[in-house]
């Protein structure tokens, strides 16, 4: 491919799939590492977008972390300065021809993206994890590890979806909910929640 990128994070497992993919990493921009991480320099910090936009505004972000919140942080910082942001797939992730998948994804390794899926832009799906037919995914969402996503499930923004979670077929799940790791939601759950158990509370 030897399409060129940059990260917001350095996360060694991002940088594996970007490898994997084939992307030219050109650096990375981190505000706890120096000089370089993984072989690829370190090309500064968040606060110094507006000089690093000089140089590199050609080239397309990839935003790494986990969190909700620090990735749509993120997109607004750098969307201010012209950024462009790459979508990222996994090949070995199965991703229905009738999917829509928004930008600034990211989508690792064993992910499953059912027919008629609506996945949100800047949303991360984790190993493993498997959305069903119908669903709609919000902006900003995180599905951690073999979270399964049963059919016409709605996530809001924001929310982050725990590790081997499951969400039973048509409920609604608001924005900035936590979803607690092996939870599985039974009922519809409001905004701002915080649920965890089976069934989840």
């Amino acid at each position: 491919m030897d399409k060129e990128i940059i990260l917001v994070g350095g996360f060694h497992e991002i940088i594996e799939l970007c490898e994997e993919i084939g992307y030219k990493i050109i650096g990375i921009i981190d505000n706890n590492l120096k000089e370089s991480y993984w072989g690829y320099p370190i090309i500064g910090t968040d606060n110094m977008i507006k000089i690093i936009s000089q140089d590199y505004k050609h080239i397309p972000l990839v935003i790494t972390p986990d969190l909700p919140s620090t990735r749509k942080k993120l997109f607004l910082e750098y969307s201010k300065y012209g950024f462009e942001f790459e979508t990222i797939i996994s090949p070995t992730a199965k991703i229905s021809k009738s999917s829509i998948i928004g930008t600034g994804v990211i989508i690792q390794h064993q992910v499953n993206v059912s027919s008629n899926v609506k996945i949100g832009n800047f949303t991360k799906l984790n190993v493993g994890c498997n959305v069903m037919h119908d669903s709609t995914i919000g902006n900003f969402v995180t599905i951690a590890p073999n979270a399964v996503i049963l059919g016409r499930v709605n996530i809001g923004d924001s929310t982050y979806i725990g590790a081997n979670s499951t969400i039973l077929p048509d409920k609604s799940i608001g924005e900035n909910v936590i979803v607690g790791a092996g939870a599985v939601v039974t009922k519809n759950f409001d905004s701002n929640s915080i649920i965890k158990g089976i069934p989840a509370k």
